[in-house]
């Protein structure tokens, strides 16, 4: 391990510099040791023997992307376990996810929660398990939760999913029991439902690339970022917050640390006060909160005392989800004899297996969805649908060559389908390919001229190349299609998105 006595606090304090201008991290004089301990830790594997020759390297270059990962590992820490802050939860069980699921209950079912600066995962698992508390039978609901750390081995460990006791210090005793299973000495891994529920990636919050619709970290019910900020400059902290403000769905809740409490009253965010707990939430100025009183018994998950007129049809429809029975096949039951029969089963099995990797793909895991998608086409070799799904499974997985190359062979089975033109520019954006981007769009509007979020893909990559007068008209010729549809509508190649709540993001745009 190189020396660290040669260098000078003039030194760190340049470097310091240099590392809030290129990163946006901030270390204050009273945090130079954890800089130059993380500095020193890094350097090796920068390929420096000297941790001075290193900082001087840091000060005078350019920081790739190796570089500046290296710096994160070693310059973020992570210490967080299950269900941490007992009042949060409590608040978040009793008040903001019952709310949730009670207002959309007989509406569109969905809950959208990004936890910035996730750390190894237990923050989200710990959302995940809270939501499987309230709604163990949840297959009408759109659950999103979102889950983004600039460290690569948090995020590692986090998809991993094992952990060990020290993680589960003051977590409720069932929780352990119920979602994890022991895997070696000290070792226990979370259950793959759970583990499913939750779709992690890298984000530096600093590059403020977010909201963002090709990450799905848009409209958000909840924003966790506890214990982050603290890496950030001033500067850096108040722009984050605001971009967190502007990614809230309206009446979407905010969750920081209390020292950095004051940057979310900066963006007018109204705080919310519970005996341990401060939220902040961005409230709609036509929101009139009701005086409902609801209790949900966790256990039965069942609502009771609900003073209101549809009280029953609410407990008559939870009442209802019950597991559906398994059909056995009766002995005496005949195989299909004729030629069709078979092919019709056949075709039958190839859907079904379909539909299989669908689910799995909706649910993230996009490794079981390829094995599936690879599997159906050694037999359909020229099945177009098979070939987009495939794209967007590589697409999601960061294997952005394989998905332009899956998504190449759609188009040229079924050159007229708009869908794998759009498809085809969102990986491009991905790539950088800005210019083949809007080609691919072009040619998407050239085939349907309503196709609505070809017009919001092209009018975001318009604004971002400061061409306003561009954006503003592919915005408009969205609402214009919105404006016939009904606002629960789900708009087609949204991820779910509803034409009310896409016409109210293009509005506030326009």
């Amino acid at each position: 391990m190189s020396s660290t006595q040669n260098v000078s606090r003039e030194l760190i304090s340049q470097v310091s510099k240099c590392l809030c201008n290129k990163m946006g991290l901030e270390f204050p004089e009273n945090r130079y040791k954890d800089l130059l301990r993380g500095i020193k830790e890094a350097s090796t594997e920068l390929g420096f023997d000297n941790t001075k020759d290193c900082i001087e390297w840091l000060i005078h270059s350019d920081l790739n992307k190796q570089a500046q990962d290296t710096l994160a590992r070693h310059l973020t820490i992570g210490e967080t376990y299950f269900f941490r802050d007992s009042s949060l939860f409590k608040y978040l069980k009793e008040k903001v996810f019952h709310d949730l699921i009670y207002s959309r209950w007989n509406k569109e079912k969905f809950i959208r929660i990004w936890s910035a600066g996730c750390c190894t995962g237990e923050e989200p698992y710990s959302f995940a398990m809270l939501i499987d508390k309230l709604l163990p039978q949840r297959k009408n609901w759109n659950i999103s939760i979102i889950a983004t750390d600039i460290n690569e081995d948090f995020l590692k460990k986090a998809k991993k999913g094992t952990y060990t006791k020290w993680s589960f210090r003051n977590t409720p005793e069932d929780i352990r029991d119920k979602y994890f299973v022991k895997t070696g000495e000290n070792q226990f891994t979370i259950s793959n439902e759970i583990k499913g529920m939750v779709l992690f990636n890298k984000l530096n919050l600093a590059s403020l690339g977010f909201p963002s619709y090709s990450r799905n970290i848009s409209e958000m019910d909840l924003i966790c970022c506890r214990n982050v900020l603290m890496y950030f400059s001033e500067n850096v902290r108040d722009q984050v917050v605001y971009k967190f403000s502007k990614t809230l769905a309206q009446n979407g809740w905010l969750i920081v640390s209390p020292g950095e409490a004051e940057h979310a009253r900066k963006v007018r965010l109204t705080s919310v006060r519970s005996s341990d707990t401060t939220l902040f939430r961005k409230i709609d100025k036509k929101f009139q909160q009701t005086n409902q009183c609801i209790n949900i018994n966790l256990e039965t998950n069942k609502f009771h005392d609900i003073k209101n007129p549809i009280k029953q049809t609410i407990k008559k429809s939870i009442e209802q989800q019950k597991i559906p029975e398994l059909k056995l096949k009766s002995k005496t039951e005949k195989k299909p004899g004729s030629q069709k029969e078979i092919l019709e089963k056949k075709s039958n099995n190839r859907e079904n297996n379909y539909d299989e990797a669908l689910i799995y793909f909706e649910k993230g895991d996009y490794d079981t969805s390829v094995r599936l998608l690879n599997s159906l086409l050694e037999t359909e070799k020229n099945n177009s649908k098979y070939m987009s799904l495939l794209a967007r499974c590589y697409a999601n997985l960061k294997q952005n060559d394989k998905a332009s190359s899956w998504c190449e062979k759609a188009i040229s089975k079924d050159s007229f389908n708009p869908n794998y033109y759009y498809l085809m520019a969102s990986i491009q954006q991905e790539l950088g390919l800005t210019d083949k981007a809007i080609k691919s769009l072009n040619q998407a509007l050239y085939m349907e001229p309503s196709f609505i979020m070809a017009y919001f893909a092209m009018g975001m990559i318009r604004k971002k190349q400061g061409r306003q007068k561009e954006s503003l008209k592919c915005f408009k010729n969205a609402v214009y299609y919105l404006n016939s549809m009904d606002k629960n509508t789900i708009v087609s190649s949204s991820d779910g998105m509803t034409a009310g709540r896409l016409k109210e993001i293009l509005e506030s745009m326009l």
